[in-house]
C-alpha cells in the first residue's frame, strides 16, 4: 500500500532560491569586473598603436626633410600641446626645411595632445638624431635629399591613468631607426 507523506517537498523553498540569486548575483559581478578589465586592456593598447603610429610618421617626415635630419632640426623634447600648424601650401608663402622641420614637430605635438593627454597628465615625444658623417660632403636644403648614416631615437611617453583615482601608469615608446 502506499502511504502518503506531507512532510516530502517536490519542489524549492524561498532560501534555496535566494542562494541561487546570491550565488548568480557574484558571478554576474565577477564577469563585470573582467568585463571593467578588459575594456581598459583595449583602450591602453589603442594608446600604445597610437604612439607607434606617431613615431612612424614623425620618421617619415624626417625622411622627406634630410637636410633638417642632418642639422638637428628635429632634435629635442616635445609636449603634447595643440599649437597652430604652419601652412606651407603654395598659396602661403614656401617654407625652407627649418620651416618644414618646425611645421612636423608642432603636428606631432598635436597629434599626442589630441590622443595620448590623459586627464591632467602631457604626453611627450624626444627624438634625439646622432649626427653621423656625411656621404657626400655638404649640402643645402632642397638639394636632393640624401641618406642620413646616423641613427635616431624617438621615444613617446604617456600616462595610461585612465581615472583621477587610479595610480598612473607611465608607459614609452621608443623607436630606433635611420631615417
Amino acid at each position: 500500500m502506499y502511504k502518503n507523506n506531507k512532510k516530502s517537498q517536490k519542489a524549492f523553498s524561498l532560501i534555496e532560491a535566494m542562494i541561487a540569486i546570491v550565488v548568480f548575483a557574484f558571478g554576474m559581478l565577477g564577469i563585470a569586473g573582467l568585463a571593467t578589465v578588459s575594456v581598459k586592456s583595449n583602450h591602453n593598447g589603442y594608446m600604445r598603436s597610437q604612439a607607434s603610429f606617431f613615431a612612424h610618421s614623425i620618421l617619415d617626415s624626417m625622411r622627406n626633410n634630410s637636410w633638417s635630419v642632418w642639422n638637428g632640426g628635429y632634435n629635442g623634447t616635445f609636449a603634447g600641446n595643440s599649437t597652430s600648424v604652419t601652412d606651407c601650401t603654395a598659396t602661403s608663402a614656401p617654407c625652407n626645411c627649418t620651416a618644414v622641420a618646425q611645421r612636423d614637430v608642432r603636428m606631432l605635438q598635436n597629434q599626442l595632445a589630441q590622443t595620448l593627454d590623459n586627464l591632467d597628465t602631457t604626453s611627450s615625444a624626444t627624438i634625439n638624431c646622432n649626427n653621423g658623417a656625411a656621404i657626400y660632403g655638404s649640402y643645402s636644403c632642397g638639394d636632393s635629399d640624401l641618406p642620413y648614416r646616423g641613427i635616431c631615437t624617438i621615444t613617446i611617453n604617456w600616462n595610461e591613468n585612465n581615472h583621477k583615482d587610479d595610480d598612473s601608469d607611465s608607459q614609452t615608446f621608443t623607436l630606433v631607426a635611420r631615417p
